[in-house]
């Protein structure tokens, strides 16, 4: 399954969206970017159709449909969130070509309801750009109104964009939702298996050897990170960890990279230089050298001293968080929930 998701309009200027209570163009990332961390832990290939800048709205809407084009999708979905000129529309809606009552568009709206939001139904999208032009299956969701005081306040109370995110997983690949693959996203695949186990061995056999990182705990980062080994970074530089340069001598593969805010917006940095390796057994070996002495003061600490040699997988992931390992907000908890839990991971603590 192959799926094409579009973080609605640019971060500002021309095609910047709605200027509510928040701002549109910072909260679809917010969506969007989760529910892409989602389908990917699901293990399905996911293509990111959005765009960030653009001097025209002629020019931004033209280079996502070029991007959802450029693939054979089973979905393209857009994420915005509506406003009105009065400040008083509430609700959430979804237009698809024609407005087809696609079952999937159908059970986001009706749980969506569920959280307190007006079910506006699903509706003809012919007009909008991105609906008429991709050749995909498509659907784009306004989640609500963020000009509104009561849609607002439900957003935030119901979660923001992790229960969103979350509602429209289910509903297109997860549990709960109409699409044959339902449930597929809670089992091992053959594919899935064969990446536990290749990364697992090799991270068992460090931790009997070094005792650096608990092997439970790299298994899932290197899902998390790599998409289950299909990132670009996992395809074409073997890196299955996002790690930078920093002090790296070895080849460097180069490619934007997506970092969180604090306040749980997203930005891109360009260019970014990533270490890239021989295979994947060496990204692994690597990943945890890095763990081990990477050190942000000159050498009198090591950032991730608390990590190093721990036992406690939920100890582990809280620790990587807090000596600032990734950017994402949620990091500690996906890699327990997500992947650790899921996928009984810490079978491969065991020595």
């Amino acid at each position: 399954m192959k799926i094409g998701v579009n973080c609605g309009h640019t971060l500002c200027g021309a095609g910047s969206g709605a200027e509510g209570l928040f701002r549109e163009s910072e909260h679809t990332r917010l969506v969007g970017y989760a529910l892409m961390e989602k389908l990917r832990g699901a293990g399905v290939d996911v293509v990111d159709c959005t765009i960030d800048k653009a001097d025209t709205r002629q020019e931004y809407l033209t280079k996502v449909t070029a991007l959802a084009n450029r693939e054979e999708l089973d979905w393209f979905i857009s994420i915005h969130f509506n406003a009105s000129s009065s400040h008083k529309g509430q609700g959430v809606e979804i237009y698809t070509y024609k407005g087809k009552q696609y079952p999937e568009a159908e059970a986001i709206c009706e749980k969506m309801e569920r959280l307190g939001f007006i079910n506006r139904g699903v509706k003809q999208g012919n007009g909008l750009y991105v609906i008429r032009k991709t050749k995909a299956k498509a659907m784009l969701i306004e989640v609500c109104f963020c000009d509104n005081q009561q849609d607002v306040d439900i957003y935030y109370h119901a979660g923001a964009a992790k229960a969103v995110s979350q509602i429209i997983f289910n509903c297109i690949y997860g549990q709960g939702g109409n699409d044959k693959s339902a449930g597929k996203a809670q089992e091992k695949t053959e594919k899935q298996a064969a990446f536990i186990e290749l990364v697992g061995t090799i991270a068992r056999k460090d931790w009997k050897e070094r005792r650096i990182m608990l092997p439970s705990v790299v298994i899932a980062q290197a899902i998390k990170e790599s998409a289950w080994g299909t990132s670009e970074l996992a395809r074409k530089a073997n890196a299955l960890f996002g790690i930078k340069e920093n002090g790296w001598k070895g080849r460097v593969y180069i490619k934007e990279a997506i970092e969180q805010r604090p306040d749980g917006s997203y930005y891109r940095v360009d260019d970014t230089r990533w270490r890239s390796y021989d295979d994947w057994e060496q990204s692994v070996l690597d990943h945890n050298n890095y763990i081990a002495t990477r050190s942000t003061d000159g050498g009198n600490s090591l950032r991730y001293g608390p990590v190093i040699g721990c036992g406690d997988p939920e100890l582990v992931c809280w620790y990587l968080q807090r000596c600032g390992y990734a950017t994402s907000i949620t990091y500690a908890e996906s890699l327990l929930n997500d992947y650790l839990v899921k996928y009984d991971l810490t079978t491969y603590d065991e020595i």
